[in-house]
């Protein structure tokens, strides 16, 4: 973004609502990232109880 625009927002809206903005979208590209890493795991943990579910069987006595 460039400084001028910034400045320019700043003096329209107010610093504290510009902080607000930029603080909200740093937040929801982290949000996204960590929704996906949720996602992820989850993939990864159902695999590995239908590959327990397959092979329990065989390991009982």
């Amino acid at each position: 973004m460039d400084q001028s625009i910034l400045i320019n927002f700043i003096s329209n809206v107010g610093f504290p609502i510009v902080a607000f903005l930029l603080v909200f979208w740093k937040f929801d590209k982290s949000l996204a990232l960590l929704t996906e890493a949720v996602n992820n795991n989850t993939q990864a943990v159902q695999l590995l109880l239908q590959k327990e579910k397959r092979e329990g069987g065989e390991h009982k006595n």
